[in-house]
């Protein structure tokens, strides 16, 4: 199963290079390319890795209270984490490569360090979907007579605009429900639930374990105050990540680009990397930008977007694998087996 994703996400990120660089007038492009404002560009990069630090300050804030971890030590953790992520096609391996640095860097243990982890994804899959919501409010309508080619397949605006706001109404009762969680009683209805469902035992399991680690991981912060503080820097990091996606439009001729579309094309560029794909997340990446593009109405010019999406990409992907494998190597760190993760998962959801 785990291989056939790996070939799926090959064949992903293959079909979405060839839809980005089909018809593609390369010229225009290295045009686009060659005319970066250098400043914009520098700017960009130190409000990207400026959100990095921020993150590990929320980080420091979800180890138990009997096991602290300052954000000054983790920082290079978060690059190996990334790092490995652009290089092992499982697109998991990162966040266990995190937490074994931490584990034993820090003696936290590991399983603690990786419940610390999947504390932090549930915060900011919550933290995304609240962000896409108030974009919406603000960001002007979709144009109708907008469309988007993709294998024979068009998307039209005309589809799209009916659609975001059944998902806008969507996420909002996925958020609620998510606040019903927490109530015992009601979280054992729902499983009781869905156990009608028939599926196969090893989704109803995956289900459950996923249910049970939301949870936990709003249960494991008590003090009101330091869950006031999580909250605080989960909606920092990503607002800080959309001001480095508009200072970097500023950077590129004819992209106009509002905080709050800025907020939409990250919701946009982060749901595309969710999708099975090549390590690094390329080709998927950059057709998910050319999307927000096309949707937001950023730019008309598909060799702009590809532009812009390749220069954001390498902001991120050069200095993370660099700097990522670097801190392992110095670390004595090497990618964990299938076996050590599935251990590590099975310390934190048991």
């Amino acid at each position: 199963m785990k291989k056939l994703v790996v070939y799926l996400g090959l064949l992903v990120s293959l079909l979405s290079c060839i839809w980005v660089f089909q018809n593609l007038d390369w010229k225009a492009l290295w045009r686009a390319l060659s005319e970066v404002h250098p400043f914009w560009l520098l700017v960009t990069v130190i409000v990207f890795y400026a959100g990095i630090y921020v993150r590990a300050l929320r980080w420091s804030l979800l180890f138990p209270e009997d096991k602290p971890v300052s954000s000054n030590h983790l920082f290079k953790p978060i690059m190996v984490g990334f790092a490995f992520n652009n290089i092992l096609p499982s697109g998991r391996a990162g966040e266990f490569m995190r937490a074994i640095y931490v584990g034993k860097k820090q003696k936290t243990g590991v399983p603690i360090a990786f419940g610390t982890i999947v504390t932090e994804r549930v915060f900011d899959g919550v933290t995304l979907i609240a962000l896409f919501i108030v974009s919406m409010a603000f960001i002007p309508p979709i144009d109708p007579g907008m469309s988007v080619e993709f294998g024979g397949f068009v998307i039209r605006g005309s589809m799209l605009a009916p659609l975001i706001q059944k998902v806008v109404v969507g996420s909002s009762i996925m958020i609620c429900g998510l606040g019903l969680l927490m109530f015992r009683k009601l979280r054992i209805k729902l499983l009781k639930f869905l156990r009608k469902i028939p599926i196969p035992e090893s989704m109803h399991q995956s289900i459950e374990d996923g249910l049970e680690g939301i949870v936990r991981g709003f249960q494991a912060i008590k003090q009101p105050r330091r869950f006031l503080w999580i909250t605080f820097y989960s909606v920092l990091t990503w607002v800080i990540n959309a001001i480095a996606a508009q200072t970097l439009g500023w950077g590129f001729d004819g992209i106009t680009m509002t905080l709050m579309q800025a907020i939409a094309l990250v919701v946009i560029e982060s749901l595309a990397v969710m999708i099975p794909a090549a390590p690094g997340y390329w080709g998927i990446y950059e057709a998910g930008m050319i999307f927000g593009f096309a949707v937001l109405n950023l730019h008309p010019s598909r060799e702009v977007a590809l532009a812009y999406a390749l220069v954001m990409h390498l902001i991120f992907f050069l200095p993370t694998t660099v700097l990522g494998l670097w801190y392992a190597g110095a670390a004595s760190l090497k990618p964990p087996s299938d076996k050590t993760m599935e251990s590590i998962e099975h310390g934190v959801m048991k």
